[in-house]
């Protein structure tokens, strides 16, 4: 339990302080469809709070959510306006351009009030840019993206809060988040129900997070195998696979679903 537990701290600990990098990377594809500078941006559950300075540096004005009673370090100071509130019930009163929901729609007790409360926010054609993992992708099936743990990415929240804070006392019972990975199937629903279109950004993700591996990828594993496949040249060849169909691989084998969705007019 105690190597288990080693991997789960470390992976968190880089998930931390490599949030900078993520940040970066979610600029550098959110600003291919979003002129920033001037563009009023959500980071909804900004955690470190690497993507809302990343996006104020880019000249937005952004709003970060949490629920962290104080501001992230990195944005304390900064020009990003921090609200400390349950994303269920926040409200904004400037229409926004964009939203960012990264690594966090998985981790929401109620997904379809959220992202209701972000279409509301959004302007009619405003975007949002969701990354959350796959719930029956295989390599998530055998490694669960948040505790290292086989099958837990199946189960539901319940389940996972017993054997993580009951079972094995990784975290308090208390804690509000435990995440339940989500199917495709569930993904289309909440966003049609909430008056989004959606479609696939993968590629625009790949080629992005190749440039900057430490943005996306946090085991120490899947890093070494991207310099593997980067120092082979394979990494281009790997980049022909990679597509936004809405295809059998990108249903059931993709980790990660990389979507923008965009708020359809009333």
């Amino acid at each position: 339990m105690g190597k288990t537990m080693t991997g789960h701290l470390r992976l968190w600990r880089n998930y931390d302080d490599w949030a900078g990098l993520r940040g970066k990377l979610i600029v550098t594809l959110l600003r291919q469809w979003v002129t920033l500078p001037g563009s009023v941006v959500l980071d909804a559950g900004c955690g470190a709070g690497g993507a809302s300075l990343a996006l104020a540096e880019a000249g937005a004005a952004v709003t970060a959510v949490d629920l962290q009673r104080t501001p992230p370090s990195r944005i304390a100071g900064s020009p990003v306006r921090y609200v400390c509130a349950d994303l269920a019930t926040w409200q904004n009163d400037v229409p926004l351009q964009a939203a960012v929901l990264w690594d966090v729609l998985e981790h929401l007790a109620d997904p379809n009030r959220v992202l209701q409360q972000i279409s509301r926010a959004l302007k009619p054609g405003g975007l949002l840019l969701v990354a959350t993992p796959n719930r029956y992708a295989p390599s998530n099936a055998l490694c669960d993206p948040h505790y290292g743990l086989p099958g837990l990415s199946l189960l539901p929240r319940r389940a996972i809060a017993r054997i993580i804070a009951g079972w094995l006392r990784w975290l308090p019972a208390d804690k509000p988040d435990f995440p339940q990975l989500l199917s495709l199937a569930a993904v289309d629903r909440l966003f049609r129900d909430s008056g989004f279109s959606w479609r696939f950004v993968n590629r625009e993700t790949y080629y992005a997070a190749m440039r900057m591996p430490r943005a996306l990828w946090n085991r120490p594993w899947h890093l070494h195998a991207v310099e593997t496949l980067q120092s082979y040249g394979w990494d281009r060849r790997l980049g022909q696979w990679v597509d936004n169909r809405n295809s059998f691989g990108n249903r059931w084998l993709m980790p990660t679903f990389f979507i923008l969705a965009r708020k359809e007019a009333s």
